[in-house]
């Protein structure tokens, strides 16, 4: 797992460059894929201040209403007082997880924390993200990507798109 240790200053760059990318995420639900993602993120990266607050406020925020954005992909995140910066975790799961009855076949896991003052960027990340995602293609990409080199160079030659 390649970790990134700077901020970085658009939502183009944040996507094309993730903190952290999990290319064989092994989990068995959607909480589990969060709860993995939020784990690998606090490792990854000091912008996450409150690790305890960010978990809650995703698994809140998850339970209100579906995150998921197509079939096969979803996008837990919270607008919180727990990160300094956008922070964002990115996996393909080994095996398609269920995050709600209507998204039985989840593969891909954007999980994005926003600063609760950063609304504008939080809108330009998931309006961004979801542009990026609603490409067949892009998904077909990342789905077929062999290594994490593979899997980010698919995420930023999209962003150049």
């Amino acid at each position: 797992m390649i970790t990134l240790s700077f901020a970085l200053n658009t939502p183009t760059e944040l996507i094309a460059a993730p903190d952290v990318v999990v290319t064989d995420l092994r989990v068995t639900s959607g909480e589990e894929a969060i709860r993995a993602l939020h784990q690998r993120l606090r490792a990854a990266t000091p912008d996450v201040k409150d690790a305890a607050q960010f978990l809650k406020d995703l698994l809140e925020r998850a339970a209100i209403s579906s995150v998921c954005i197509a079939a096969d992909v979803a996008l837990p995140h919270a607008r919180t007082v727990a990160v300094s910066r956008i922070v964002l975790a990115v996996a393909r799961t080994a095996t398609p997880v269920t995050f709600d009855a209507e998204h039985p076949g989840v593969r891909l896991v954007f999980l994005i924390g926003t600063p609760k003052a950063a609304v504008a960027e939080y809108l330009q990340t998931v309006a961004a993200l979801s542009r990026l995602l609603k490409n067949a293609a892009t998904r077909a990409d990342l789905l077929a990507a062999p290594t994490e080199a593979d899997f980010r160079a698919v995420l930023a030659r999209a962003q150049r798109r």
